[in-house]
């Protein structure tokens, strides 16, 4: 999905720069080869996703596009003049191509600089001129890049810097990026808005072409070089440089697009709110040009930091800091290596969070600086040392263990912090590698379980997921254990199986499998921690199985086979019976399990399907009442939910009835009714209802068990009834009219 994206963006931008001046459409693409582009998007480094994008598009590209080739940070470590152009404008496709495959990334991020040369190659004061920059992070050395953009901006023909963000996930870099963009009037995207910007890009590439013909001026303002657009309360005023009237005004407003005449001229920003005032003067303004003036309204910003503890702390703890400074959006708390570059962080917090914001120190002991960040342009505000000394940790074990046992860790080390654990892994196992492990906020100590293989392992105590503190060595033992059941059983037969084994962990189990499935596989199964002897049930088809003692859910430590054979059962019952009739059907079969029950259901029924039924532990007969629909049925034997080991036809013959009641009754009034039916069953009743209401609604009812005949209460409301005889709580089986009137008549 980024490759698509990032191919399309390309399109995208090169077609803009030929729409925008076909005679001079000529673009710098500047390559980001800093060492963090080794960083992975689903488990591809981003320099091998972009050399692949790069080739899909110069192997595409039109060839009326003249494009070059700058890159950063490919050629040395820590050099922030580290920039080379591998490829000038128009070169050809296979040498950019090659170029490119060439790059590998080990240093800095000068990006300003970078897009600085870019501009200077394409003669950006005299010409159009175009730079492509793709950047997975921020400016690690020039301090200000959106000024620098700015500038460019201001003393170009027509200059424009489009941003494709590469997996830059932060804030606080996104906003520079983006701000590089917007100073030049140019696009930031990133690579991670695939889904939404696939479509739109594609479109953007086969749209025609669009025709400069006015000449247009974006003006903007922001809080610092670099900092937040102000989007309202701003008074705008356009002046040719020589002096004179006014050739634009704007009030109260933020970002202006002015249509103005081409020239030289100050342009002058005011924030009445706070009296803030800024200016640019000499902007040269082209004919059919557009262009992006952007000023920085300046103001002063201070911060302060104090430690607690001051001055030192432990690796990896967490330290208190004090703050004080604007709490502009994106401000933050960073620590970083004393002399990093600006914007560098091990750790941060946002100042959103409130004073005093916690800060875990390094795991890695030395020389480092607390700083206030301000996030929006990114600057050191103030910063104080702080000394990182070693974290120190102990742990206590026994010598050995047995495979898949639970053994208890006793460990000592600085304060819980998140990412710190105790585990067990092999000796040559990476630091950031683990098995079963336990967080060392819980508290000591630790319950361990051991691998299920035997051999030479280590505990250790892991701090912040990276760093090893503490290590001891433990020799893990291997794990003996058996089972003992019968050598035959009957298909889905519940059997005792005797076992011994290593102590109870979880994912350890008794089952029963075919003797070829995987050591993971299993049908009924027993957790060992329930006790010898483990109930488990045999599967219901015959056939050759082995009963297993499984620990930690993957390792087979005991095998023993078993044969389960067919299992048998019979059903007896009358041939014939009344719809909704309960039947007695004797019958025998294997030793009743969970899920055997004895049913009647259509012949053609799935084998888990059922109407009424009884479980086979109730002991034979079982009472089975009769569908209320008359047809041809079957009585079934079902064993677990799922296997017919016995059927029976049965017809099921129409119930009857009778009803023999008055034909009026005063509202209120008691009648009698007498009927004849079916043997009375569960939800038989007599009942007066609404004439045309469904079959199971009612006014009043009486159950048939209590015989016939039968009194009623009429509903209170005069009107046309009836009676019914409702057989199984659903099917009325005869209807008699009534008619219900005033109790005063």
């Amino acid at each position: 999905m980024v490759l698509r994206t990032l191919i399309a963006l390309f399109f995208s931008i090169l077609a803009g720069i030929s729409t925008a001046a076909a005679d001079d459409g000529d673009a710098i693409l500047v390559m980001d080869a800093s060492g963090s582009m080794w960083g992975q998007i689903e488990g591809e480094a981003k320099i091998a996703i972009a050399k692949r994008v790069l080739g899909d598009l110069l192997s595409d590209l039109p060839p009326e596009r003249r494009l070059g080739l700058i890159a950063y940070g490919h050629n040395r470590k820590g050099d922030c003049a580290d920039i080379e152009e591998l490829a000038a404008v128009g070169a050809d496709r296979a040498a950019i191509a090659a170029a490119v495959e060439g790059l590998s990334p080990k240093g800095k991020t000068p990006m300003a600089d970078s897009i600085k040369l870019a501009a200077e190659k394409l003669k950006y004061t005299e010409n159009k001129a175009t730079v492509i920059l793709v950047s997975d992070g921020i400016e690690t050395c020039a301090p200000d890049p959106c000024g620098v953009a700015a500038a460019l901006e201001q003393a170009g023909v027509d200059f424009t810097a489009h941003v494709i963000g590469f997996d830059v996930t932060e804030e606080n870099d996104a906003a520079q990026l983006r701000c590089i963009a917007e100073n030049t009037g140019g696009d930031y995207v990133s690579a991670s808005d695939a889904d939404e910007l696939s479509d739109a890009l594609e479109e953007t590439v086969a749209a025609a072409p669009e025709v400069v013909t006015e000449t247009k001026v974006r003006l903007r303002a922001t809080e610092l070089e670099g900092g937040l657009v102000i989007e309202e309360g701003l008074e705008w005023s356009v002046t040719p440089a020589g002096g004179g009237d006014a050739v634009f005004t704007e009030s109260d407003a933020g970002v202006v697009d002015a249509v103005i005449a081409p020239g030289v001229y100050d342009i002058t920003v005011t924030r009445p709110a706070d009296g803030l005032t800024g200016d640019q003067k000499g902007v040269r303004i082209d004919e059919n040009t557009w262009k992006t003036v952007t000023i920085a309204l300046t103001f002063p910003v201070e911060a302060t930091l104090r430690a607690e503890p001051a001055g030192e702390g432990v690796a990896g703890s967490v330290v208190k800091v004090h703050w004080t400074g604007p709490d502009r959006r994106g401000d933050y708390i960073a620590i970083a290596e004393k002399d990093a570059d600006n914007g560098a962080y091990i750790t941060y917090a946002y100042t959103r969070g409130g004073s005093p914001a916690e800060i875990r120190l390094p795991v890695e002991s030395g020389d480092y600086e607390l700083r206030y960040m301000l996030g929006r342009p990114i600057r050191t505000l103030a910063s104080i040392n702080m000394t990182v000394t070693p974290a120190s940790a102990t742990l206590s074990a026994p010598d050995t263990a047995i495979a898949g046992s639970e053994i208890s860790v006793e460990f000592t080390g600085p304060p819980a912090g998140s990412g710190d654990w105790v585990t067990i892994v092999a000796p040559d196992a990476a630091d950031n590698k683990y098995t079963s492990y336990h967080y060392t906020r819980s508290g000591s100590p630790a319950t361990i379980r051991m691998p299920l293989e035997a051999g030479e392992y280590e505990l250790r105590f892991v701090q912040n997921n990276t760093k090893v503190l503490a290590r001891r060595p433990i020799t893990v033992t291997a794990a003996s254990a058996s089972v003992s059941g019968p050598q035959t059983a009957v298909a889905g037969e519940e059997v005792q199986i005797e076992f011994t084994g290593p102590e109870p962990a979880s994912g350890d189990w008794i089952t029963v499998t075919a003797p070829d499935a995987p050591p993971k596989k299993y049908n009924d199964y027993h957790y060992t921690r329930s006790g010898s002897p483990a109930t488990v049930r045999m599967p219901l088809e015959p056939g050759e199985y082995e009963i297993r003692f499984v620990q930690g859910n993957s390792k087979v430590i005991a095998r023993q086979p078993i044969t389960v054979t067919q299992a048998t059962a019979t059903l007896s019952a009358n041939d014939t019976a009344v719809a909704g009739e309960t039947v007695s059907v004797d019958f025998t079969g294997p030793e009743p399990a969970s899920g055997d029950w004895i049913t009647v259901i259509a012949p053609d029924a799935p084998d888990n399907k059922f109407t009424d039924y009884e479980y086979t532990k109730s002991g034979s007969p079982a009472q089975i009442r009769m569908p209320l629909d008359a047809g041809e049925y079957e009585i079934r034997f079902v064993q677990a939910n799922k296997k017919v080991l016995a059927r029976r036809p049965i017809t099921v013959t129409p119930a009857s009835a009778t009803l023999d009641g008055p034909s009026s009754a005063k509202a209120g009034e008691t009648i009698e009714i007498a009927f004849t039916g079916p043997p009375p069953g569960q939800g038989d009743y007599v009942a007066i209802s609404k004439k045309g209401a469904p079959d199971n609604k009612y006014e009043n009812y009486a159950y048939t068990k209590s015989g016939s005949p039968l009194r009623l209460r009429a509903p209170k409301e005069p009107g046309e009834y009836e009676l019914r005889f409702v057989h199984g709580y659903k099917k009325v089986l005869t209807r008699a009219p009534i008619t219900v009137t005033s109790a005063e008549e």
